[in-house]
């Protein structure tokens, strides 16, 4: 292995020596001149006529010895160095197609296209086991019944296992398989975190209690089934280090909050202080989240919440190094983006609802699941307004480009989500898998209005069931609403007091529906209001709920809500509705949350894995220093050589050698065949170290 091969493709063999790397590790290493040799070349005992390119030479080594037999530049040279050209670096991008990592698999051959998700034990605890419908009784305990495909011997669930529930119900007309997301069955999937437990799956005895109630069907006589996956729960600090998913199968997901949810009394229940991924709250201020207002680049706005981004996801892929798992190797050193030709990482989230899917040409949700991509130039993270080298990529939906919902950055190979509707989507907490739209407003004067000059007023919604099947965590766009501004008349005078009228907008909740047992629905619609003083931030525990559902035009009260009905309605918010008919909201009421102290509930930020796939290109940069060297005829004609004189051959170039600034030789270059040098050519040598 010492000797260059001669069927090698690289006609050089070139390496920094050991002292080169080590002056490289300081920050010394310099190339300042070059120095050529014959040193491996024997001239004379196999005679004149012998073809010397036949001999063999030595590859480079770490610890290489200076050149033996240097070749003189000139007759009159006391020295065979010679001063290095000034170098330019050359930057060599390489793509890697990586291969597509997540929890799903496409079905080859299915139309239209469905994924199906992993279930091996290199993703699952336990697959094959469901829920019968009538089985849910509006409780966190219910009964877990074995599958027909049931493996003997298979894993059992444990305490603190997530428990993923492809949720059906007795108006679903649609057959469903297990492990499969149907993309024409758009169904909820919902996230449940195991408290404790008795019997076994194998025994079809698995009793389980969960973090929260499940839906209440049990006076149904529908033979439909919801069917489960049990996933794990563990993972120390922000990376897989061991367990199912340590060999970098799936990406992680961290959902971090500064702020508290509305509806969270702080002195009963955890704030997000508590949460599970408050460690990443220096990630979301690195990302340019947190002091830095940056979502809408609104700066008219006078009352700061406005402007806040109280959560966003973070997509990364943090797993120990393994000789299985080099997330270089797979991934390279950044992402590799260009979107003049479409070349984007995709994020991909076959579960979603996403309630902007009527801009991609369905104007209904007949399907589920959602890709998004990057768009654009590059942007800059900003700190104190000004630029930073943080770069990054707006993450869109592809059919509505112009509208962000994260960032892809290429160079630190993570992704950030900060549409507050798809964060709530992708929460296990938050009870339902589909995004809400934001609330339209205009504001009219009213001599006995709602609010002052000297008042600011935070409005969001919840729309729930009365079985609980579709009750889910509540709009988190919150509309920012300031006296003087007047949306649907600019031009009219401020009074005293104003009225707030709030609309849907038309279209944007396609997954809405009252029969046919896909998507969601609901029964009960309510305003989520708070008015402060201006300037104030809103208080967690200080907003009031007012039901609108009898508001609603052509609605009946006590059945499912027509999201046409519920977009064709002016809701408007007065100070008698606000005063008489407001009530405490308590987030509680519709979603179990931890109390203080209650540290094994699944909690907002309790996310670990990004249950998606993400399909990108890695790019590895290379920078190669390039040597060229012009070796005229009339020179290099005087080797030192003790077998050239006399021997009737040309001189023949073996090893070029370079040297920094006070003699160290700092790299050193091989050529396959020694290279005859002649009195009528020019030969120009091209030696290239890649780091």
């Amino acid at each position: 292995m010492s000797y260059i091969s001669k069927n090698t493709g690289a006609f050089v063999n070139a390496r920094l020596t050991r002292k080169g790397r080590e002056l490289l590790s300081i920050g010394q290493l310099n190339f300042s001149t070059f120095r050529l040799g014959d040193s491996e070349v024997d001239y004379t005992s196999l005679g004149p006529t012998y073809n010397i390119a036949l001999q063999n030479v030595l590859k480079p080594k770490d610890q290489q010895p200076t050149i033996k037999t240097p070749i003189f530049p000139l007759t009159t040279s006391s020295t065979p160095d010679v001063s290095i050209p000034t170098l330019t670096p050359v930057a060599i991008n390489n793509i890697i197609q990586a291969p597509e990592k997540g929890f799903f698999n496409y079905i080859t051959g299915a139309t239209p296209i469905e994924y199906t998700a992993y279930t091996n034990s290199n993703y699952v605890v336990q697959a094959d086991t469901f829920i019968p419908v009538t089985g849910m009784s509006g409780t966190n305990t219910v009964d877990v019944l074995k599958g027909s495909d049931y493996v003997t011997g298979s894993a059992e669930p444990s305490v603190g296992d997530f428990m993923l529930v492809k949720m059906s119900n007795p108006d679903l007309t649609n057959n469903q398989d297990k492990g499969v997301v149907e993309i024409n069955s758009p169904v909820p999937y919902l996230w449940y975190k195991v408290q404790s437990l008795s019997g076994t799956v194998s025994g079809d005895t698995l009793q389980v209690v969960l973090d929260r109630n499940l839906p209440d069907f049990s006076t149904s006589t529908s033979s439909n089934q919801a069917f489960t996956i049990f996933y794990p729960s563990s993972m120390s600090g922000a990376t897989f280090d061991s367990g199912l998913y340590s060999g970098g199968s799936v990406w992680n997901m961290n959902n971090v909050w500064t702020s508290n949810i509305p509806g969270i009394d702080t002195s009963t229940y955890e704030g997000f202080e508590q949460y599970g991924s408050e460690s990443f709250v220096g990630s979301k201020e690195y990302y340019g989240y947190t002091s830095e207002q940056q979502l809408t680049g609104d700066t008219t706005n006078i009352n700061p919440f406005c402007d806040d981004i109280d959560s966003i996801s973070i997509i990364h892929y943090s797993n120990s190094e393994s000789c299985q798992n080099q997330p270089e190797q797979t991934y390279g050193q950044q992402f590799y983006v260009d979107t003049t030709i479409s070349e984007s990482p995709i994020l991909k989230m076959p579960t979603l609802m996403w309630h902007r899917r009527e801009f991609s040409g369905s104007g209904t949700g007949d399907m589920i699941g959602y890709n998004f991509v990057a768009t654009g130039q590059t942007k800059g993270v900003t700190l104190n307004n000004n630029l930073t080298g943080i770069r990054y990529y707006d993450l869109v939906d592809p059919n509505t480009p112009t509208v962000s919902v994260g960032r892809i950055f290429p160079n630190l190979q993570t992704i950030t989500i900060d549409n507050q509707e798809l964060v709530a989507a992708l929460s296990y907490k938050s009870n339902r898998n589909w995004t809400l739209p934001s609330l339209g407003y205009g504001l009219t004067t009213d001599v006995n209005g709602f609010f002052s000059q000297t008042q600011d007023v935070f409005v969001t919604y919840i729309l729930s069931s009365t079985s609980g099947y579709t009750s889910g965590l509540h709009n988190q766009n919150i509309s920012c609403i300031l006296y003087n501004e007047s949306p649907n008349d600019p031009c009219a005078p401020d009074a005293s007091r104003k009225n707030i009228d709030i609309t849907f907008p038309t279209g944007q909740l396609p997954y809405m529906v009252t029969s046919g047992g896909t998507g969601w629905y609901a029964d009960t619609f309510e305003l989520l209001v708070q008015r402060v003083p201006s300037g104030e931030l809103p208080d967690p525990a200080g907003w009031r709920r007012i039901d609108y559902t009898s508001s609603i035009n052509g609605h009946t009260p006590g059945t499912k809500i027509d999201p046409l009905n519920l977009e064709s309605t002016t809701y408007t918010i007065t100070e008698s509705l606000y005063t008489n008919s407001g009530t405490t909201f308590n987030l509680d009421d519709y979603i179990n949350i931890p109390e203080i102290g209650e540290t094994e509930i699944l909690q907002f930020g309790d996310e670990y894995f990004f249950y998606g796939n993400l399909d990108t290109k890695g790019n590895n940069t290379t920078y190669r220093t390039l040597f060229n060297f012009t070796i005229p005829p009339n020179q290099y004609n005087r080797s030192t050589n003790p077998t050239y004189l006399g021997s009737g051959q040309n001189i023949h170039i073996s090893e070029l050698g370079v040297y920094d600034s006070i003699g160290n030789l700092v790299a050193m270059g091989k050529f396959i065949t020694p290279i005859e040098k002649t009195n009528v050519t020019t030969i120009i040598l091209e030696v290239a170290l890649d780091f």
